[in-house]
């Protein structure tokens, strides 16, 4: 945990130095680019080790600044939370956010980058006895803000293999049971460079055999 808060602190200080030195206006001046793509993340909630799956939408300004709009959730029930009369309490999270990354650093094939995302959504949970007779099913607004560093790696011209972690905060108070850290592990697949070199190796072949 220690590990975790202090790299989040030193994230935003990089984040607010880098921010300084260029002009936001001017990134968003750069060339835009539609995104998409998968934004699932592994997490740790109450003693239950899940996934939150997510999809996301968005702009890409020039190659370092990405503004993304998605839905996150998780189709499977999470959580084990038992109170003092042994009721369990069964979560099921649905919310949209709204979220930014920032290449701050960049070297050659490596990437590192500010994460900061915000949503709203729902808990829609169930409470159970302990003999799991369901006595109690509702919903609860959840607003969930998650931020990070996150690396990445051009294996090549479009493939990059990404990971990175952070820390979820939940709120209302009520609901800061669900907060916690989360991992992020996977490839990153860009269609419109693959189809670029895939042009570029058919016209190469077409010399070849002119």
């Amino acid at each position: 945990m220690r590990i975790i808060l202090f790299s989040i602190s030193i994230l935003f200080c990089l984040n607010v130095v880098a921010q300084t030195l260029t002009n936001p206006m001017d990134i968003l001046k750069q060339k835009r680019e539609v995104i998409y793509g998968l934004d699932n993340r592994r997490t740790h909630i109450n003693k239950h080790q899940t996934v939150i799956y997510g999809l996301y939408t968005g702009l890409s300004f020039g190659k370092n600044f990405r503004l993304k709009l998605g839905v996150s959730g998780t189709p499977f029930e999470i959580g084990k939370f038992v109170d003092t009369n042994g009721v369990l309490k069964r979560n099921r999270l649905l919310f949209i956010n709204v979220g930014e990354e920032y290449d701050f650093l960049t070297y050659k094939r490596f990437s590192m980058t500010s994460y900061l995302q915000a949503g709203i959504g729902s808990n829609f949970y169930r409470e159970l006895n302990s003999f799991g007779t369901e006595i109690n099913r509702n919903s609860r607004l959840i607003i969930p803000i998650e931020t990070g560093l996150h690396f990445g790696y051009n294996l090549n011209k479009y493939l990059k293999l990404k990971t990175g972690f952070g820390w979820r905060f939940v709120v209302p108070n009520e609901s800061k049971d669900l907060s916690g850290y989360y991992i992020k592990l996977g490839l990153s697949f860009n269609i419109k460079n693959f189809k670029i070199l895939k042009e570029e190796i058919k016209t190469r072949t077409h010399k070849l055999h002119s």
